[in-house]
């Protein structure tokens, strides 16, 4: 754990996933909802929406903490080259992921960590490739009947044993990155900003 008290860190979030993974790495942060519309530009990828969205949550944020370390982040999933977001709803979830049964999907998460009076801006992308097996609607529903939030990326939790029967492999460089914050990343420029 990261001693971070006094150091003017902001998460610009509203995900309790995000606050839940970045708690358990560094001390002291806070929390700010941006307020972003994340709709997608005509013919935008998965990566340059994670990209744009992640930084307009850190811009947004930093506009009015202009001393603070700002940590911006986002993630979208592309299927069928065609992006993905949060489904919401139990019945929209079974759709979409039943879509996935022998397939690829790539989870985009961007990171944009900002301080305009410091002169930060730093951007990275995670890329996480999850590989499912082939199923059938009788193998999903056990996993969405044990979910109560799908208000997660394409409907998807990893750290689900459920879940986790779906898929055959995922292929990644930071295995929380799914989570929606590429942390491994976020954590060593906060250790080369902060000295921490």
């Amino acid at each position: 754990m990261r001693n971070t008290i006094n150091k003017n860190i902001i998460l610009a979030s509203s995900s309790v996933h995000r606050k839940k993974l970045l708690a358990k790495y560094i001390s002291h942060f806070q929390c700010i909802n941006p307020d972003v519309n994340e709709a997608e530009f005509n013919k935008e990828t998965g990566k340059e929406l994670c990209i744009r969205l992640a930084r307009d949550k850190a811009q947004i944020v930093a506009n009015d903490n202009p001393n603070s370390i700002v940590i911006g982040s986002d993630q979208v999933a592309t299927f069928n080259q065609k992006n993905l977001g949060k489904p919401y709803t139990y019945e929209t979830a079974f759709k979409t992921i039943m879509r996935f049964s022998g397939k690829n999907v790539f989870f985009n998460t961007g990171v944009v960590i900002i301080s305009p009076n410091k002169g930060i801006d730093l951007s990275y992308i995670d890329q996480t490739i999850i590989a499912f097996k082939t199923f059938k609607n009788t193998d999903l529903i056990p996993y969405l009947d044990s979910q109560d939030d799908f208000r997660t990326t394409a409907g998807v939790k990893t750290e689900s044993e459920l879940f986790q029967q779906l898929i055959s492999e995922i292929t990644c460089v930071d295995k929380e990155a799914i989570i929606g914050l590429p942390i491994q990343w976020t954590l060593s420029q906060l250790d080369n900003i902060l000295l921490i």
